[in-house]
């Protein structure tokens, strides 16, 4: 994200020089600029009302991607290709995405047959031993994305493309280029393994297909050889390779079945499953039954925030208001969720309706236009309007049963983008400037230089401050005075006052304090970390992972001075609130209680984690401990 905040802003500041130079400013009209623009503009307002407008404007920490800021950069990118592309450029983007998409394929497939080069690069061995055995590229490859449904949906987006240049290719050498392209993506997908990307290609198939014969007879007939040969190769890589993905299709029809039947058994006997904490669940939950909980949270939390959401990228927070207890009893209970995984969804727990609509509004504009132009242009511009129009659709279902990231939703907007001005239809309203001398276009071009440069730091400020959190928190269990520091650069770094590096830099602070033998040195750290909670809880007052962090600060701190119990208790407690359904938030609360020598009331709130979680070992074997001692 940060890489796309910089070129964003390349883009941005050049595209202005060019207009003060040219004497011309061009602005696209479309309809689908428009309402990507109003969609915006919903965001904005949404981040306004926002429970946590850092995590709105910036984006959750981990995934940068949906924040305002990142929308923006969208905007400008997506904008400033419409007005400097021709037609020609924007095919060579286009090109270049495919290229690009091969070499992604290429360096991931290795790994399904043990060879990762990414275990060549971070270990000097060609092999897939570097990587843990949950992310085993031998079962389902990643390559350079981080995870295999992420890939998927990033070669959806990409193979129609791959598969309309086959069709407008001429020359028979890049018909054979474009042809084993498309059945190398294909192949890449299939070795994710990704259902969703299984089916998001499905249908984006079908709809090429269906729009191919019905406005492009004739070319369908001219390559139908070409047509047969692509078909071929999908049979052959799904035959080769595609046992795996139908093993984990075939485990999803049966472990619904199964659940289905295990809910109608509970809903007869009108007893409740209690598992014994001697037998852990065999087995991963299907992650369509997780899915199905999480959307059920999130449904609940659009309900009590209908029209502008809850903000932006709010999700981590939003759902853990409402999550369902239900989600207690799967094998991912305890696993950190801040992403709807359902794009539709996050929006609206995030945006609400009025953001939601917007953007489904986006996306009917943009298909709208695009079949439009598909009834009314020649044939090879309309395969290759073809070729966007299913990218598009098989893209969103994918991330309907998951979310976009920065990759897949750059060359998102950039297709979008190529593919209209591909089609000669783009529509710019150019307005005359009236700085006539060149002596003023010079200094107006020179104020834009320096502005660009000095814009330019943001986005490199983010990035090194992240890389000094980073070394600090790898650093804080050998060097602790080493790893404050870095939080000092880090949150000095970093453009704007962040509540998440000060809640680190409060908690390693706490640490800190309790290593001295003299008291005063020990009052005055703890009086620093007490300053750094207060300022990232006043920051993000509603954010349940800073008030962790700061309610874990408190409690080191009680051990340096009595008084910060009671701040560690009123955390605590913030953050049962902050997550009523979570055994673990009870457990935390309980940890700080017995430690403050709050013996009955930890025995009281450990017994609300197990009552949300019967088989919760470790919340069972604290209270055996508080009540072996109650018997000593």
């Amino acid at each position: 994200m940060h890489f796309v905040y910089f070129f964003a802003l390349v883009l941005f500041f050049l595209t202005l020089l060019k207009f003060v130079l040219s004497g011309k400013l061009k602005v696209p009209t479309n309809w689908v600029v428009i309402v990507f623009a109003l969609f915006i503009i919903a965001q904005a307002v949404s981040t306004f009302f926002s429970i946590d407008k850092f995590t709105s404007v910036f984006g959750y920490p981990s995934r940068l991607n949906g924040g305002l800021f990142s929308q923006f950069a969208y905007l400008v990118i997506f904008t400033t290709a419409l007005i400097n592309l021709d037609i020609g450029k924007a095919k060579k983007l286009l090109a270049a995405m495919v290229i690009g998409a091969l070499a992604v394929s290429l360096w991931g497939i290795p790994g399904h047959f043990g060879r990762d080069p990414s275990c060549y690069v971070l270990s000097g061995k060609f092999t897939s031993s570097c990587w843990q055995k949950e992310f085993d590229p031998t079962l389902r490859i990643f390559s350079t994305l981080g995870q295999p449904n992420w890939l998927a949906s990033y070669l959806v987006l990409v193979l129609p493309i791959a598969a309309g240049f086959m069709f407008i290719s001429t020359r028979r050498n890049l018909k054979i280029f474009f042809l084993a392209t498309a059945v190398i993506l294909y192949t890449g997908l299939v070795m994710t393994t990704s259902r969703a990307g299984l089916l998001g290609l499905l249908i984006a198939f079908v709809i090429f297909i269906s729009i191919f014969l019905l406005h492009c007879f004739k070319a369908a007939k001219q390559n139908i050889l070409w047509l047969s040969l692509f078909v071929i190769g999908l049979v052959i890589i799904t035959s080769f390779f595609g046992r795996f993905l139908f093993v984990r299709l075939g485990e999803a029809v049966t472990r619904n079945l199964q659940a289905e039947t295990k809910n109608q058994k509970q809903e007869t006997s009108n007893q409740p499953t209690i598992r014994s904490v001697q037998q852990p669940n065999i087995g991963g939950t299907e992650s369509s039954i997780i899915r199905l909980i999480v959307w059920k949270g999130a449904i609940e939390a659009f309900k009590h925030k209908p029209i502008a959401g809850f903000g932006p990228e709010t999700f981590a927070y939003s759902y853990y208001l409402f999550r369902p207890q239900k989600h207690n009893k799967t094998t991912e209970w305890n696993f950190f969720y801040n992403k709807a995984h359902n794009e539709f969804l996050n929006y609206l727990a995030g945006v609400g309706a009025a953001g939601t609509t917007l953007y489904v509004a986006f996306l009917f504009a943009t298909l709208l236009t695009f079949y439009k132009l598909i009834k009314t242009s020649k044939e090879k511009t309309a395969i290759l309007l073809s070729s966007g129009f299913s990218s598009i659709v098989g893209y969103q279902t994918t991330i309907f049963f998951g979310f976009s990231t920065v990759s897949s939703q750059l060359i998102f907007f950039l297709i979008i983008a190529a593919v209209l001005v591909s089609t000669n239809n783009q529509k710019l309203k150019t307005f005359n400037l009236t700085v006539a001398s060149t002596k003023a276009r010079s200094l107006i071009s020179l104020f834009l230089l320096m502005l660009g440069i000095v814009s330019l730091t943001l986005p490199l400020r983010f990035y090194f401050a992240d890389l000094f959190i980073l070394k600090a928190k790898e650093t804080t269990s050998d060097d602790i005075s080493k790893a404050l520091a870095d939080y000092g650069y880090a949150t000095s770094t970093f453009p704007f006052k962040n509540p998440f590096y000060l809640s680190d830099a409060s908690y390693a602070t706490a640490i800190y304090a309790t290593s001295f033998e003299d008291k005063n040195t020990s009052n005055k750290f703890a009086k620093k970390s007490e300053e750094l909670s207060e300022f990232a809880n006043l920051l993000s007052p509603n954010n349940l992972i800073i008030t962790r962090r700061v309610a874990n600060a408190y409690f080191i701190l009680s051990d340096v001075n009595d008084e910060y119990k009671e701040k560690a208790l009123n955390f605590g407690n913030k953050l049962t609130q902050l997550t009523p359904t979570n055994p673990q938030s009870y457990y935390a609360l309980a940890q700080i209680q017995a430690g403050v020598d709050k013996v009955e009331d930890a025995r009281k709130t450990l017994q609300t984690a197990l009552n949300l979680k019967s088989d919760y070992q470790e919340a069972r074997e604290l209270l055996d401990q508080l009540d072996s001692k109650t018997i000593q």
